[in-house]
Order: C-alpha cells, then sequence, then structure tokens
C-alpha cells in the first residue's frame, strides 16, 4: 500500500466523470479544484461528479477548493501576446491586454518605483519605474511570452489586498452547496487569515470544513508556527513562493515545513511543477522523479499535480507515474530508516498523542499487521498516521465527510463503520475493517486504538490502546464445554471417525442424529450446528474435556479440512488458527 497520497487539480483534461473515475482507480486521493480558473456554477458541476465517483469506488475521494485569495492575475486573453525585453508596459486594472499596457486583476499601485513586478512565475520580470492614479509604469527587464490570466507577483509589497475577496466569496457558498471536503485558502500571511476563512465557513454552517494554508508568501514563512497551529493542513505551494522568495530558499524551506508539520501531527501537501513537463511529455525528467522522491523521504502527507492533471495531454498516465514514483520510495531500505529515525515525539497535553505513539511501537514490537483507529472526528487516526507506522493504518468512523477528509493523511485506509455502544463492539468492528481492507489476514495480530467517543447517545468508549487478533468469525453459537482449540475441520453427518487426523474438530450438521463410531480421542472440539446443551455430543465433549459450542451452523462454503478456531468461552468459531498464531507472535 502507498502510504503518501496523491491530490490531482482538474481542469479541461480532466474534469468529466469518466477520467474522475480513471484517475481515482490510478491513485487519486484528493480532488482539487482551482478557482483562480474557470467558472463558480462549473465548479459545482465537477464537485457533484467526485461525489459519485466517491460513491461508486471502495477507496474515498475527497474534493478540495482551492480559493483564489488575494492574489492579482493579468487579463483573460484568447491568445498569448509576446513581451519584449527593455520596453515600457503599464499595468492597470482592465481586462484586456497588450504588449505595452497589461490589464490586471487588482490595482497594484501599492507598488514604488525600483520594486519588482514578476509575472507568470516570474517567467517575465519587470521593475517598477513610476505610479499614477490609472496605473503602474514599468521597464521591461526579462520579456517572454505573456499568456492569459498569469499570476503578478511584488514581492515585499503589501498590496492591501482583503484575505477574502467578492470572487472566494461566491466560491464558499459552493461548500455547502456541494459538499466540499477541504478549502484551501490562498496567500496566507498569519494565522489571523486561517481564522479569517475558517470564520466565513462557519458563518455558512460549513464549520466542520477544514482550512489547508497556502504556504506562498515570505511572511508566511516567517508566521509559520502560528499558521500550523491555526490550520488543519498545509500546502507548500512552490510556485508563487519561489517567486516571492529567493529561489536557492525553497528547498530548505519546503524541508523545514515538511519537518515542522510532522512534529504537530498537521497534514502537509507538497505541490508545484513535481512532473510538470508531463503536462505534454510522456516520461518525467529524472530531475522530476528525484523531486518526488525527496518530498517523499521527507515525510510528506502528499504529493500534488497541478497542470499535469488539469490540462496536460495524458492526465491518468501521470498518476500512474507518480504512483509508481512514489511506492518505490517506500519500498526502499532508505525510506525505511527515514521513518524509524523521525518518530516526533509525543504532545504530553494530549491524552491520545501518547496512546497513538505507544501504537505505533506496539505494532513494530509485536509484528503487528495493522493499525486501527477507531474515531468519530478523524482525530485519532490523524494522530496515529503522525508517528508514521510501519504497517496500514486503518480508520474507521461513522462520519461520511470524515472518511473522506482522512484520504488526506499519511498511511491511511478509511472506512465507514457505525457507531459503537461498547469497546467490545468497537473490537469486533476494526477486525472487520482490518480483513475487509486487506490490512489483514484471519490470525494476524492488529493494533487497536480508539477514540473518546463517550459524547454520542448509548456509548461507552474511551481512550483505548488494545492488541487483538483478527480473525474472520465464521459461526456463533453456545458454550457448552469451556476452552479455546484450533485444528482441521470435518464434516460428520454419520459420527464415522475411521478417517478423521488426530485434532480433528467434528462439525454435526443440523440433520445429524447418529453416534460417533472410532476413537473420539482424535477429536480436539466439536461444534454442533444444533441447539442444546445436554445432548449425546455434549455427553462425548464433557467426557474426554474438549471446547464444544452448540447451535452454530456453517455455511457450505467451510469445506473440510479447513483449519478454524473454536472459541467456546464466547461460543464463537474462527477461520484460521488464532491459537497458533497469537502464540507465534
Amino acid at each position: 500500500m502507498r502510504r503518501a497520497k496523491i491530490v490531482c487539480t482538474l481542469g479541461p483534461a480532466s474534469d468529466d466523470r469518466a477520467t474522475i473515475r480513471a484517475l481515482a482507480d490510478a491513485g487519486m486521493s484528493v480532488a482539487r479544484l482551482n478557482a483562480s480558473h474557470g467558472d463558480t456554477d462549473h465548479r459545482g458541476e465537477v464537485i457533484d461528479r467526485i461525489r459519485a465517483v466517491d460513491d461508486a469506488i471502495d477507496q474515498p475521494l475527497a474534493a478540495m477548493l482551492d480559493l483564489q485569495g488575494p492574489e492579482v492575475r493579468t487579463a483573460e486573453i484568447d491568445e498569448p501576446i509576446e513581451v519584449a525585453t527593455d520596453s515600457e508596459v503599464v499595468f492597470a486594472e482592465g481586462d484586456t491586454a497588450t504588449p505595452d499596457r497589461i490589464g490586471v486583476s487588482h490595482g497594484i499601485t501599492g507598488a514604488e518605483p525600483g520594486d519588482r513586478v514578476l509575472l507568470d512565475d516570474g517567467r517575465i520580470e519587470a521593475t517598477v519605474t513610476g505610479v499614477a492614479d490609472d496605473g503602474v509604469s514599468a521597464r521591461i527587464d526579462s520579456g517572454g511570452e505573456l499568456g492569459s490570466r498569469k499570476g503578478v507577483n511584488i514581492p515585499g509589497v503589501d498590496l492591501g489586498l482583503p484575505t477574502i475577496t467578492e470572487a472566494d466569496e461566491r466560491e464558499l457558498d459552493l461548500v455547502t452547496e456541494h459538499d466540499v471536503d477541504f478549502v484551501a485558502a490562498s496567500f496566507i500571511g498569519d494565522a489571523g487569515d486561517v481564522y479569517a476563512v475558517a470564520d466565513a465557513l462557519e458563518e455558512r454552517g460549513a464549520g466542520d470544513v477544514p482550512v489547508v494554508a497556502k504556504i506562498e508568501r515570505a511572511d508566511a514563512v516567517e508566521n509559520l508556527d502560528g499558521i500550523i497551529d491555526a490550520a488543519y493542513g498545509v500546502m507548500v505551494a512552490r510556485g508563487d513562493l519561489g517567486v516571492e522568495c529567493p529561489l536557492e530558499d525553497v528547498p530548505m524551506v519546503q524541508k523545514r515545513i515538511i519537518r515542522k508539520c510532522m512534529e504537530t501531527g498537521t497534514p502537509v501537501i507538497t505541490a508545484t511543477e513535481m512532473l510538470d513537463s508531463m503536462v505534454r511529455s510522456r516520461r518525467p525528467t529524472r530531475a522530476e522523479a528525484s523531486d518526488v522522491a525527496n518530498a517523499v523521504l521527507d515525510g510528506t502527507d502528499a504529493v500534488m499535480l497541478s497542470g499535469e492533471t488539469a490540462i496536460g495531454d495524458q492526465p491518468v498516465h501521470v498518476v500512474d507515474t507518480m504512483d509508481r514514483i512514489v511506492s518505490r520510495v517506500e519500498a526502499s531500505d532508505e525510506y525505511a530508516e527515514t521513518r524509524e529515525d523521525r518518530v516526533p515525539l509525543a504532545q504530553t497535553e494530549s491524552r491520545t498523542e501518547p496512546l497513538a505513539r505507544s501504537a505505533r511501537f506496539l505494532a513494530r514490537d509485536t509484528d503487528a499487521a495493522a493499525v486501527v483507529a477507531a474515531s468519530e472526528s478523524g482525530y485519532t487516526a490523524r494522530k496515529t498516521a503522525k508517528f508514521r507506522p510501519a504497517v496500514p493504518v486503518v480508520a474507521t468512523t461513522p462520519n461520511d465527510r470524515v472518511r473522506r477528509q482522512l484520504a488526506l493523511s499519511w498511511g491511511v485506509q478509511p472506512m465507514s463503520a457505525d457507531y459503537h455502544g461498547s469497546i467490545e463492539e468497537v473490537m469486533d468492528a476494526a477486525v472487520s475493517a482490518a480483513l475487509e481492507t486487506g490490512a489483514a489476514e484471519s490470525g494476524d495480530t492488529i493494533v487497536v486504538l480508539s477514540g473518546m467517543m463517550t459524547e454520542l447517545e448509548g456509548t461507552n468508549t474511551t481512550n483505548t490502546l488494545k492488541l487483538h487478533v483478527a480473525a474472520e468469525t465464521i459461526a456463533t453459537g453456545r458454550h457448552v464445554v469451556g476452552g479455546r482449540v484450533s485444528g482441521p475441520l470435518r464434516r460428520l453427518p454419520d459420527g464415522d471417525l475411521a478417517d478423521v487426523p488426530q485434532g480433528t474438530i467434528a462439525y454435526l450438521p443440523a440433520h445429524f442424529d447418529a453416534e460417533f463410531t472410532g476413537d473420539t480421542e482424535k477429536l480436539a472440539g466439536i461444534i454442533d450446528a444444533r441447539p442444546g446443551m445436554t445432548g449425546y455430543p455434549a455427553l462425548v465433549a464433557r467426557e474426554i474435556g474438549i471446547p464444544m459450542v452448540s447451535g452454530a451452523p456453517l455455511a457450505a462454503d467451510v469445506t473440510d479440512d479447513t483449519t478454524v478456531t473454536v472459541d467456546a468461552e464466547r461460543g464463537v468459531v474462527y477461520e484460521g488458527d488464532v491459537i497458533g498464531h497469537a502464540k507465534r507472535r
């Protein structure tokens, strides 16, 4: 199982339902919609398609709405224009662009002579020469082709734009109208900006929709600790970050952000130009493959594709490629060593974190197949992921939105589960989840971590950590003679023991009306499909002292010589050798 998740930006090349489904099948966990392009109504339609695909597949698919935020873009134009080096241009609010007058979405009169103006992630550079009421004059230092709606950056200049623009307000309405799972907030400067977006969601009755803060400004890097504390997740938006900050600083800023997010258990996405050459090429560059690998080695929760899937020639093939790169890195010894060396400490003021950290090491030391985190809000599952266990983290939750939101968290396989009224029911559900996802097989050891659900009506669970054996229940009945035993099953419709091996578990079908013939000492246990505590089989079980369960019919597909375990104390029959497996562990 791949641990780092893949976020894909949807666009003209990928926003139809068939392609969304193909992207999900290839490995997409989160579908991102960029509000800087397209229109609001169309995004609502695409979100509905994402929801339809999520309903149709086994793995969760979340929808992320990425707000445009207080950014400045050039005018929308039909054809690119050529902006010549050493030419003079004017930047002014407007919806047209020519080589000598470039319309922008917001005025930039807050700039001063000498300030740099960078277009299209710095591909075109200009220096401000004058500022007037109707626009800003600049000299083009490095020209080039300028396309439609390209970003405009003026590093170090506060243009006085609001955190939430009028366009953002319209986009936020989509959150409640179309069941969005995440909102990504652009051009965040500090924690106050994160809270402003969260408040806007709360006003719309969407307070349970988390905010992912995009780090793409120099002041955001300076205020990183506060932003991480305020946000649900963080995106390393390297495009604008590499324009706002010195380019040579970006690699270490990226590593610092990932490290800090790992220390706090905050989901972190590494984004921008990860496989950018694959917008047109079928193969990425070696440098791009290494870029993805390094982000995974650093511990990122997710890697993101932008233009590669939004407007690229082969969006599904790009996701296949990303999946292969990430999977190969995660299978390496170097990755395992890095994961073991970077286990963060648990926060002492949290009761969940010490248990989650203990679960990580308990799984390692007992050779467990999986950690199962039962959680209503997803908090317990996220904290389990924080400590990067070497085994899958299966998260069970009764909240469908939480199920989708956990699709962003490293190593988590989310599943829907009903509310449970006792810890025993939580354990049974955990076993079922581990078996259903394939994270564990019958007889495997699992670590079960249950979050607090005491506020739910009829529940009585608390923070609990337990080592458990995952076994598929194949029959339940009534305890007749106590004990636990494993062995090969034999159906005995006539009671003939001549050909049964030593240690056989005898199964007596509902029509059994005979006595055993042969050596009953060969028997290790009895399963009787018929109810009753005092019949002939019960007398034999008591006489030779072997476990027995009655009223436990087996399905026809449980064939002779299948290894089963009889837990007569609980009146349960499991598939597999649960007892022997537990001893081996």
